[in-house]
């Protein structure tokens, strides 16, 4: 057999998957009012019958309320009312043998805002994103601090529905890798400037997700591997970054 260990479990903290198999986070745009239905949960319910190990869902479930997702019915993390349909979701999962993690993550200036609950986007220097082209203040220290809390809350959330881990999201920049980014961080404060700086948002929502959910709770990082623009992040540094947050344990 060309892939000898597919089939084999695997063990990712105190979670034990049946298989290597795994459905990756994406935008599935089935949420009903930024929770999951009949049909996000019934969509999922498929790859536990089919025998995935492992489906993270919710790719850019938003744990802010200035990170809108109406637009493009995601699954909303900042709210209580949601975990009615995890707790649903993780059951349905668990009854063929599946295990469930979400994603979750602040998407800063990448977003578009359509007259929901916030008058604007924010990012570490108010630099316009090009694609979807939402206006973007720069986030205050106060609003970094509140965006950690609001992490901690929604990891607090998925763990009490019973879902099997969280996934937190720096990749395809999203607020914590546009920290990370010369592209997208001008900053002169001790969230700018040096790697280290830039590194300190996305290591302070690891630590107090961390400090939240326990030790044993699966808590996991998606980041790119390379940004492929010249002012950007390449891949030594992304590994350099890499090993920095894999050492917040």
């Amino acid at each position: 057999m060309r892939y000898p260990h597919l089939f084999e479990p695997i063990q990712l903290n105190q979670l034990k998957i049946r298989n290597r198999i795994v459905s990756t986070a994406h935008a599935e745009v089935y949420a009903d009012n930024g929770m999951p239905g009949e049909r996000y949960i019934r969509y999922y319910e498929e790859k536990a019958r089919g025998g995935v190990g492992l489906a993270i869902c919710g790719g850019s479930s938003p744990v802010a309320k200035d990170s809108p997702s109406d637009w493009w019915s995601s699954v909303n993390l900042s709210r209580d009312e949601t975990m009615e349909g995890l707790s649903k979701l993780a059951e349905t999962m668990h009854k063929h043998g599946a295990k469930i993690m979400i994603q979750a993550t602040h998407m800063g200036r990448r977003n578009a805002w359509h007259g929901f609950d916030w008058p604007h986007l924010v990012s570490p220097s108010g630099v316009r994103e090009p694609v979807h082209r939402g206006n973007a203040k720069t986030i205050e220290i106060e609003e970094i601090r509140r965006i950690v809390k609001d992490f901690t809350k929604a990891a607090r959330r998925v763990k009490a529905s019973g879902m099997d881990g969280i996934e937190i999201s720096a990749a395809h920049q999203h607020l914590i890798d546009q920290f990370w980014s010369p592209r997208s961080n001008f900053r002169t404060d001790e969230y700018g400037g040096s790697l280290a700086n830039r590194m300190r948002f996305g290591i302070e929502v690891l630590t107090a997700v961390r400090e939240e959910v326990g030790r044993d709770f699966c808590v996991g990082l998606r980041m790119c591997g390379d940004e492929f623009h010249e002012d950007g992040l390449d891949h030594e540094t992304l590994k350099e970054i890499a090993q920095a947050m894999s050492e917040t344990g």
